[in-house]
């Protein structure tokens, strides 16, 4: 669930905002003025946190309260475990539910090393899917170069999971420039590589509804120049529509204001959520209305601030729960867009070889729902929570 601005350039670690952000200098720490920009392109962080600048020392998992609702959510003690690390830049995550006696698990994207990712709740990590960002052989024209902590890198791999109601596996291909989805056979469908004969840049996030149609953004991972400079660029990355093998415009770059990233829809399905702007001073999400055709109306904003970027799920209350890359933080917001609270992941230091620590997206998990996972780049973290949050897939 990550736009390819998230991770290129990624080398510093950023402390986690506090609102109101705290305006620094950006001074020795940065960098040069030119490598901190594309930090902030790159990574799809607000100017907003940009403006302040990194600090190198470690620090712990906390929580800023913002208003007394987030405690029916989430304990103020609430502890971050661990589940796995060493992974590079891990993103896009998905529960699958057990059934008949068998234990349920976590499914998670990599964006550099072309796999989806099997988690068990215990921490034992395996391949569910391989070759699930790019499956063909030109690999000198394919992904786009991201530079993560110090390590320079081609995105070959995946940036999103779901999971329909049938219990199929969606998932992003944002090299081959498609989503797809895994059959119970085992076969892999192309759900959608373009429109109107136009092809995508990268499918990068999903939300599926109820009755089988996916909604998913496209970016511009799966192009070596990305959308700038990528001489396969068709079409401006937007918002899309699959449903029976019909793809439909959801909602243009235009309409939108902004590259689109992050996208969840409202627990009945009557509302689209998308984040916008996430390289602006004040990056927002907005809300539109999804009429009983499945197309959308005109989009209102719903909330802005710190916590804003890609990655985004709604707890069955209704309240929206999103990510920002960097510095790390989850967002909570309530149905009406009334900010209760911030998550902000921990901060590793500034040893070398220099990492990454971030929040790039987030799944509800626990066979019960009451478990946030976070994918934060070299880790997945779990919190426990007090409040059931969805899961994706048949009903439960």
């Amino acid at each position: 669930m990550l736009r390819s601005s998230y991770i290129a350039q990624a080398s510093r670690q950023l402390v986690p905002l506090t609102l109101p952000v705290r305006r620094r200098r950006v001074g020795r720490a940065l960098g040069s003025l030119f490598g901190y920009s594309m930090l902030t392109m790159c990574l799809g962080l607000s100017l907003a946190s940009a403006q302040s600048a990194p600090d190198a020392s470690a620090h712990p998992f906390s929580i800023t309260r913002s208003d007394p609702a987030l405690d029916a959510l989430i304990a103020p003690d609430a502890k971050l475990k661990t589940v796995a690390a060493g992974f590079g830049f891990i993103d896009g995550p998905v529960w699958i539910a057990g059934r008949d006696g068998a234990e349920g698990y976590l499914l998670a994207s990599s964006i550099i090393d072309n796999v989806v990712y099997k988690v068990t709740a215990a921490g034992k990590v395996s391949v569910f899917l391989d070759k699930a960002g790019y499956s063909g052989e030109d690999f000198a024209n394919v992904g786009k170069l991201a530079q993560i902590g110090r390590a320079h890198v081609l995105l070959m791999g995946p940036g999103c999971t779901g999971v329909d109601r049938q219990g199929r596996v969606i998932w992003c291909a944002g090299q081959d420039l498609a989503i797809k989805r895994l059959e119970k056979d085992g076969t892999r469908t192309v759900l959608a590589d373009g429109f109107d004969g136009k092809h995508f840049n990268g499918p990068n996030d999903v939300a599926i509804a109820a009755d089988g149609a996916v909604y998913f953004t496209d970016s511009d991972v799966g192009l070596r120049g990305g959308i700038l400079h990528s001489p396969l660029v068709q079409m401006p990355d937007s918002v899309w529509r699959w449903k029976d093998g019909k793809v439909s415009l959801a909602v243009s770059r235009e309409q939108l204001g902004a590259e689109p990233n992050g996208i969840a829809l409202s627990p009945d399905d009557k509302y689209l959520y998308l984040s916008a702007g996430t390289v602006s001073p004040d990056p927002k999400i907005m809300r539109y209305p999804v009429n009983a055709d499945g197309s959308v109306g005109p989009g209102e904003l719903f909330t802005h601030g710190a916590g804003i970027g890609d990655g985004m799920k709604t707890d069955r209350a209704g309240n929206l729960w999103s990510t920002d890359a960097i510095p790390g933080i989850v967002r909570i917001t309530s149905p009406a867009g009334r900010l209760l609270g911030l998550l902000h992941m921990p901060l590793l230091g500034d040893a070398e070889p220099r990492k990454t620590t971030c929040a790039s997206s987030l799944a509800f998990g626990g066979d019960d729902a009451k478990t946030l996972y976070v994918t934060a780049c070299e880790h997945i973290y779990a919190i426990q929570l007090r409040a059931p949050g969805i899961l994706e897939g048949p009903a439960h």
